[in-house]
């Protein structure tokens, strides 16, 4: 992912919403239960410049407090594709 010129390493994220949207078709597998609406995401992210250039994307807490770094909080919806 790229924002201007600098690179932004987010794959702490990507696994974050992977691990999660998985965990829940775990959970509701053979339960009878079917999500029936989107997943609704709200996450408080950290952009911390590296030494080496670039910017890393960290998941955190609620309550993180950081210094010298800028804490963000994103929302989405991922909604379940279902086959044509």
């Amino acid at each position: 992912m790229t924002q201007g010129k600098e690179e932004i390493e987010s794959k702490e994220l990507q696994d974050f919403i992977e691990s999660t949207l998985a965990s829940i078709d775990r959970a509701l597998k053979n339960t009878g239960y079917r999500l029936t609406g989107p997943v609704k995401f709200q996450i408080a992210v950290v952009s911390a410049k590296r030494a080496e250039g670039g910017l890393k994307l960290l998941v955190v807490d609620a309550s993180g407090k950081y210094d010298k770094e800028s804490t963000s909080r994103i929302e989405f919806e991922v909604f379940k594709m279902t086959p044509d």
